[in-house]
């Protein structure tokens, strides 16, 4: 399972070439529930500012994540701040 947040759409194509049919962040931070289980679950964003963007931190303090394998994969352009 890999979710992703993509501005340029750089995160996006990152994370499909992970998963097949990788989970928009923003659509599922609509949602009241948010609790996943899988094997592995990663996150794909870019960076901002030297940060994760905020809606990226927000999923993370909300969700909860039952998997043996949690990793998260951050781009960026020509800098990383």
């Amino acid at each position: 399972m890999v979710f992703y947040f993509t501005g340029t759409g750089n995160s996006l194509y990152i994370a499909k070439q992970i998963e097949k049919e990788p989970v928009s962040i923003p659509q599922v931070m609509r949602q009241e529930h948010l609790e996943y289980r899988a094997d592995a679950i990663g996150i794909v964003a870019p960076v901002y500012g030297h940060e994760v963007p905020a809606m990226v931190r927000d999923f993370l303090k909300r969700a909860v994540f039952h998997t043996d394998y949690f990793y998260m994969i951050l781009t960026y352009g020509n800098r990383h701040g």
